[in-house]
């Protein structure tokens, strides 16, 4: 079992978002990680993917994405955004795939390590914490904090992470990739952790941008 260095710290990049939805914390919160599915995995478990429709009557109702692609193609819709919802919801769909498939080869194979679907998102530096807030395009209401863990721990690089249609086989082998923690390159990775996490301080803003 891959145990996190208790005299390290790692940060966390804590933001308000629809799958986010954790109040801001402060220097000396703890919290236990890795009983409950996370804010990330409850937005696939909870939310349906649906788009607002404007009917003849002029009212509005939301009709769920496959639908309303089948609508399109049916001549029985006109959207003039029909590019970027098909491209959202193919993108949800694959990453809710992704989840899925990854989660069912831990646990068959690698169960000693953590769970993407329980699982805090840690970051080894403040140079990496520049490239996630680039990355993930965070602007606003977000914080930095520096943290202390002790728990189950797993570096991994997010190449091995599926993005889109491959086949059951490549998945499954892209997902063994992940689980084996093989990373090519330090800015492509990524930490994952459940246990006990303790915050050390709000990162000032100066010290990371």
């Amino acid at each position: 079992m891959t145990q996190a260095d208790t005299t390290v710290d790692y940060y966390h990049i804590n933001r308000r978002a629809a799958w986010a939805p954790y109040q801001f914390l402060q220097a000396g919160s703890i919290l236990d990680v890795g009983g409950t599915t996370n804010p990330y995995f409850a937005f696939f478990e909870n939310h349906k993917k649906t788009y607002p429709v404007t009917q003849r009557d002029g009212s509005t109702i939301n009709v769920s994405g496959v639908r309303f692609l089948g609508a399109v193609a049916n001549d029985e819709v006109n959207s003039t955004a029909l590019p970027g919802i098909a491209h959202d919801l193919a993108k949800h769909l694959v990453a809710f795939l992704r989840e899925l498939i990854w989660e069912d080869v831990r646990r068959k194979e690698f169960p000693h390590l953590p769970s993407r679907q329980r699982c805090i998102w840690l970051i080894p530096s403040l140079a990496g914490v520049r490239y996630w807030l680039k990355r993930m395009e965070v602007a606003a209401d977000f914080q930095v904090l520096r943290l202390h863990v002790q728990g189950r721990i797993h570096t991994a690089s997010e190449t091995h992470l599926l993005g889109d249609s491959e086949s059951l086989n490549t998945a499954i082998q892209m997902a063994r990739q992940y689980w084996l923690g093989i990373v090519e390159s330090i800015e492509t990775q990524e930490t994952i952790f459940e246990g006990r996490v303790h915050v050390l301080e709000v990162v000032k803003e100066a010290e990371y941008a």
